[in-house]
């Protein structure tokens, strides 16, 4: 009876009267997407994986292929091979599709960052690395999300700056963490603050990238007799 009970506890039924008998484990309910197809007349279940991941990474692909004008529900519905009200369950609007495209974007750049202050490399090769990082990042940024087309919306434009100046903010805890643990080791000598000085130093990166007659090599040398 217990056996009985946990089995049926694991699986739920496909709500449809065209899947009757048919089962799925209740987990891939909470972490992936079912899709149903027919086949030579039976009705087929398929677990489609990180459906929003799946979703996220096709609608970049769209975006930066074929436009903004070109990323509708419907288009990636069909290039996912998921329905198109699943897609409407994980993002009911464009809008939010867009926004959590933005995060997605963000956070591989934070993470590329953070990866790179794990090193174990010197903090000046480290935020060097880090400009470089940031030049691509800003690059591919104005190609594909600072668009008439995007931004001349008003609702887009000021919830994704919003967004902007939040990760902003992320990169500059991340800089002022590394400042400070090199501060410990002696490596250099804050004299700003770690905050303030991480905000200088990203204001002043973001400057160069968009400025290509100031170097960041000069900004280095300046930094050095900052922190030193």
């Amino acid at each position: 009876m217990n056996a009985t009970r946990n089995r049926t506890q694991k699986n739920r039924p496909l709500d449809s009267p065209l899947t009757t008998g048919l089962t799925i484990p209740v987990r891939y309910y909470r972490m992936n997407a079912v899709h149903l197809k027919t086949e030579g007349g039976r009705l087929l279940a398929r677990i489609i994986e990180n459906p929003k991941q799946l979703i996220i990474s096709h609608a970049k692909e769209i975006l930066y292929q074929q436009g903004y004008q070109k990323l509708s529900m419907r288009a990636l519905s069909k290039a996912c091979g998921i329905a198109l009200g699943t897609i409407y369950n994980y993002y009911p609007t464009k809008k939010d599709l867009l926004f959590e495209m933005m995060t997605d974007y963000w956070q591989r750049f934070l993470d590329a960052v953070t990866e790179i202050i794990a090193t174990d490399a010197d903090i000046y090769p480290k935020l060097h690395r880090v400009f470089t990082e940031l030049e691509i990042f800003i690059s591919n940024f104005r190609q594909y999300w600072l668009t008439p087309e995007l931004y001349g919306d008003q609702a887009y434009s000021d919830g994704g700056l919003q967004k902007d100046h939040c990760f902003i903010d992320q990169l500059i805890d991340l800089i002022a963490a590394e400042l400070t643990r090199a501060a410990a080791d002696n490596t250099i000598q804050i004299r700003l603050g770690a905050q303030e000085t991480a905000k200088f130093i990203i204001t002043n990166c973001i400057t160069i990238v968009q400025m290509p007659l100031f170097q960041y090599q000069s900004f280095e040398l300046f930094l050095k007799q900052l922190l030193e």
